[in-house]
């Protein structure tokens, strides 16, 4: 097992141990903490995802988006020719399909996804995150090739906000050339931007 191979599993079974109720005090303190340093009015489009195998839940999130007018776009695998991963208009009546992985996605047709730099603010999953702004993903690298344009101008929108727990925060990541950097992570603790300029 090689040694992102190791702490991944490591992050992964952390953040399963959580129980039912501190899983519930996490996402309400991570969304207090959204509502508190996110401003809205300057956003129209937002990618989120739905939360699994222990990761910070997002429902409430989504519910609180959809009541202040926002635009809700889910990660999708099965999209244009030539996209690594496209995003879908989410709603409360939305279907949604299992894809190859069995998450969860919006049934929306092809010609209606959107690419990732058509959005305002993208709430990221992960498995580890380090203070210098630096993800540990699943491992199938579709965030850092959707988004490898930021690599080249980390100011270009979207701002990618990593939302996780704050057992998920290790000292120092191992990173490649091709990982791209969040501009910041929310997690039960707190929001913490990262410089990349």
């Amino acid at each position: 097992m090689n040694p992102s191979q190791s702490i991944r599993q490591h992050l992964r079974l952390q953040r399963t141990l959580l129980n039912a109720e501190q899983q519930i005090a996490h996402q309400k303190a991570a969304l207090a903490h959204f509502k508190a340093h996110i401003d809205l009015t300057q956003i129209q489009h937002i990618g989120v995802f739905l939360a699994q195998n222990g990761e910070l839940e997002t429902r409430a999130l989504i519910e609180f988006l959809w009541l202040n007018h926002q635009n809700v776009y889910l990660p999708v695998l099965e999209t244009r020719p030539n996209w690594h991963m496209g995003f879908a208009h989410y709603t409360a009546q939305s279907t949604l399909v299992p894809n190859r992985f069995n998450i969860d996605e919006p049934s929306e047709p092809l010609e209606s996804h959107i690419a990732g730099n058509a959005l305002d603010l993208v709430l990221v999953p992960l498995v580890g995150f380090d203070m210098q702004g630096n993800r540990l993903g699943m491992g199938g690298g579709f965030y850092d090739r959707t988004f490898e344009f930021k690599r080249l101008n980390p100011n270009q929108k979207p701002l990618l906000m990593g939302w996780a727990h704050q057992c998920q925060k290790v000292d120092k990541l191992t990173t490649e050339n091709w990982d791209v950097p969040l501009d910041g992570v929310i997690t039960e603790q707190g929001v913490s931007l990262f410089n990349h300029a």
